[in-house]
């Protein structure tokens, strides 16, 4: 039997040694951030919404960027409180393919949302979910929920509650969602996050 054993071991280790870092990196950012993987990564449930301009949008339009999807609305305290660090996120990695989609529950409150959107200086896409369609897609039960999806469209993680989005750890996170989050990519100066 231990003559058994220790070729299994062996072999085990040996794998483990010479596991892709991006894996290490992207569980490592992934608990600092506080972001939970699923246990199978499947496909995030397309929608169609109006943004603020009363466009339709939909998921299925951001096919091929690493996601960001937050689910928030105006009167949630700890929604306001992270939209700042949203905001520098999106605005250091949106050329490298990352989105941010917030998705607002608020019911009735457009007016309110727009003034908050132009007072706060948001450029990413809002987007309207009145009839929370989408936040039921989502089994959103708390704000702020947010949503990690890949290039590929898959749910990556989720996180409930506020996160500091534009911390080294939530780029590092970012990063490994396209499997580049290795020591050596991450002291490049522009990384992509696109799928091509």
């Amino acid at each position: 039997m231990q003559s058994i054993i220790k070729p299994i071991f062996l072999v085990l280790l040996w794998a483990i040694m010479w596991m892709p870092s991006a894996v290490y990196a992207e569980h490592d950012s992934f608990e600092k951030m506080g972001v939970v993987p699923p246990r199978t990564s499947e496909p995030a449930p397309d929608f169609a919404v109006k943004n603020l301009q009363g466009k339709t949008v939909h998921l299925s339009d951001y096919k091929g960027k690493v996601l960001l999807i937050n689910f928030w609305a105006t009167w949630c305290g700890a929604c306001r409180e992270e939209m700042a660090s949203m905001q520098n996120l999106y605005s250091e990695l949106r050329s490298d393919g990352l989105e941010v989609l917030a998705v607002s529950i608020d019911r009735w409150n457009e007016d309110r949302i727009q003034e908050y959107v132009k007072d706060k200086n948001l450029t990413f896409p809002v987007l309207l979910d009145q009839n929370q369609e989408v936040r039921k897609k989502y089994h959103v039960m708390g704000l702020p929920t947010s949503y990690l999806v890949d290039g590929e469209g898959k749910i990556r993680g989720f996180a409930s509650g506020a996160r500091d989005w534009d911390s080294q750890d939530s780029k590092e996170m970012m990063m490994s969602l396209k499997g580049i989050a290795t020591p050596e990519s991450l002291s490049a100066n522009r990384l992509s996050l696109r799928v091509d």
